[in-house]
C-alpha cells in the first residue's frame, strides 16, 4: 500500500472517534436515566411497604384495645353494630375516641384505628366479630390502610 493511499484512508476516517464518543455518552446517559427511575420507584415501593406494616400494626392494636374493652365491660366500647349490617354507623376510634386522633407511641405515631364489632350467636356459643382498619400517613399515595377481622369467644 502506498503512502498516498494511507493518507487518503486516514482523511476519510477523520471524525469517526468523535461520533463514537457521542454515541457512547448518549447510551450511557440513557442507561443512567433508566437506573435512576428504577431506584426512585424502588424507594417509593419500600416506603409504601413500611406504611402498610405500620397500618396493620395499628389495626392489630385497635383489635387488642377493643377486645380488652369488651372483655372487661368498659364503657369505652360503643361501636356495637347490628348483626348483618354491611356498614356500621358507629365506630370506635383508637387511640382516644376521635376519628382524627392518632397514636403517639413511636412505632405507630401518625396512625389510627377504626374498629367496630358485632355479636354473633351460634350453637357453639356467643362470639364477637371485631373489624379493625388501621390507617397510617396521609390519604392517597402517601398513606396506607389495612383491615383485619377476627372472631373471639365471649
Amino acid at each position: 500500500m502506498s503512502h498516498r493511499h494511507k493518507v487518503q484512508t486516514r482523511k476519510q476516517q477523520q471524525g469517526l472517534g468523535l461520533i463514537s464518543a457521542i454515541f457512547v455518552i448518549t447510551v450511557l446517559a440513557v442507561i443512567i436515566a433508566g437506573m435512576s427511575r428504577f431506584f426512585a420507584v424502588s424507594q417509593e415501593t419500600t416506603g409504601q411497604e413500611f406504611l402498610g406494616a405500620r397500618a396493620i400494626a395499628a389495626a392489630q392494636t385497635g383489635i387488642e384495645l377493643e377486645l380488652a374493652c369488651l372483655e372487661n365491660s368498659l364503657s369505652l366500647c360503643s361501636a356495637s353494630a347490628a348483626v348483618g349490617s354491611p356498614e356500621p354507623t358507629v365506630k370506635d376510634y383508637w387511640p382516644n375516641g376521635s376519628s382524627t386522633a392518632t397514636f403517639s407511641m413511636p412505632g405507630l405515631r401518625g396512625c389510627r384505628a377504626e374498629v367496630f364489632y358485632r355479636t354473633v350467636s351460634s350453637s357453639e356459643g356467643n362470639f364477637w366479630t371485631v373489624d379493625s382498619t388501621g390507617y397510617c400517613g396521609d390519604s392517597g399515595l402517601n398513606g396506607a390502610s389495612r383491615n383485619i377481622v377476627i372472631r373471639a369467644a365471649q
